[in-house]
């Protein structure tokens, strides 16, 4: 079952709200009206919030997105005089349309969110099944002809319900990743996006690409899409490439220096190390998630590595003297 979200009549009211309170115009039977608004329902504060967070997004929004707004920011404020976040938050009045134009608006408000440290299971309304890694954001549409994933951060994995009408597909800002089979999984990392094939098959499309730029995938192949093109990976052994999401960091020979900027996704205070120093050192097994200090203790003991603390109690790793 997907999660509650703001409907369109909650973030008009929202809007309104960051609207009154960007002028000198609010008065305390405003704020006081406006926080009981916030109480009536959780979602009201969470749209509260996030209206809030607009003018801080939309300096991120890619180029389309911020003409998009821009322009409808200008054709608003001839008629109401305001400007900067006011603005920006009565863009959001008109709903749905808006927000379809362009990813990096629509990812202010996904259907499914993790926080750091946090993984989910969530069974859509197909009958898929997702596991949603950490600091992730996601939303899932289905019509008549397809089914899709909106994936705007982090990893996942989804094993797919057939449906021969409506084939199944995750799409980031890089690309596609169609599924003709079960398991597979995406991940968005900074300006690229990876598809990794656990089960059966999967057709992968870099951004604005033709098809003959597409690449058929099997068990263990894994490809890389950024910049409208599509990198082949070397292979992977699928059940150490779905660990995590049994909750385990597996490493098989791997530099230490990746498994630890992996493990970091999952902590709230990062481990701090000198890569350069740590060059050369590569560590096996696997490391409980669910636990980031007992794994980070067992990759100590794997390598030999030095574990120590900083004056604010923040691990550092380095090489033992």
């Amino acid at each position: 079952m997907t999660d509650p979200r703001p409907t369109p009549d909650m973030i008009a009211q929202a809007a309104y709200w960051v609207a009154q309170f960007a002028t000198d115009e609010a008065t305390q039977d405003d704020r006081d009206a406006c926080e009981a608004w916030c109480q009536e329902n959780p979602l009201h504060r969470l749209t509260m919030e996030r209206m809030r967070g607009l003018d801080v997004r939309f300096e991120g929004t890619d180029d389309i997105g911020r003409e998009v707004i821009e322009t409808m920011v200008e054709r608003r404020s001839r008629k109401t005089g305001r400007w900067g976040g006011l603005a920006l938050g009565l863009l959001m009045l008109g709903g749905g349309w808006l927000a379809a134009q362009t990813m990096a608006v629509r990812a202010w408000f996904p259907d499914y969110e993790t926080a750091r440290g946090e993984q989910r299971r969530v069974t859509l309304a197909d009958g898929s099944a997702i596991t949603i890694d950490t600091d992730a954001a996601l939303s899932f549409r289905r019509n008549h002809a397809r089914r899709t994933i909106t994936l705007f951060r982090g990893q996942i994995l989804a094993r797919v319900a057939k449906d021969k009408a409506r084939p199944f597909i995750v799409e980031t800002s890089d690309g596609s990743a169609t599924a003709k089979g079960t398991a597979f999984v995406v991940r968005r990392e900074g300006d690229a996006t990876t598809v990794t094939v656990i089960e059966s098959h999967v057709r992968a499309c870099p951004a604005k690409a033709s098809a003959a730029d597409c690449a058929d995938l099997s068990p263990g192949d894994r490809v890389r899409m950024t910049q409208g093109k599509l990198v082949r990976l070397g292979p992977i052994d699928p059940e150490e490439a779905a660990g995590w999401a049994q909750g385990w960091l597996a490493a098989d020979d791997q530099p230490v220096v990746g498994v630890l900027r992996e493990l970091n996704r999952y902590r709230a205070h990062p481990v701090g190390f000198d890569a350069a120093a740590l060059s050369g050192v590569r560590v096996s097994g696997s490391y409980p998630l669910v636990d980031p200090d007992r794994a980070l203790e067992g990759i100590v003991r794997s390598t030999g590595l030095r574990l120590s603390r900083a004056p604010d109690g923040a691990p550092i790793v380095s090489r033992a003297k």
